[in-house]
């Protein structure tokens, strides 16, 4: 029951990540079709849900390899 409630969250946070970049896409179109249209606001969130997203989903996967021991230490930290 546990993985399944990850992959929600893992499926939620991906669809979120895509909406986000669905919404600069469109504010890109938007400006390029009636260039006296406010798109800031559409970039920003679009950005914020992206970039979290990816962040999130980013960190998932170094964590869980980090715990599984596939993750090598830094070049600069090894001699």
């Amino acid at each position: 029951m546990g993985r399944f409630f990850v992959w929600v969250i893992l499926i939620g946070v991906f669809v979120l990540s895509g909406y986000g970049l669905n919404l600069i896409r469109i504010a890109i179109v938007d400006k390029v079709a009636n260039p006296d249209v406010v798109i800031w606001w559409k970039v920003l969130i679009g950005g914020v849900l992206m970039f979290g997203g990816l962040s999130f989903l980013g960190g998932f996967v170094f964590y869980r390899d980090r715990k599984q021991g596939k993750v090598r230490p830094p070049a600069w930290k090894t001699k």
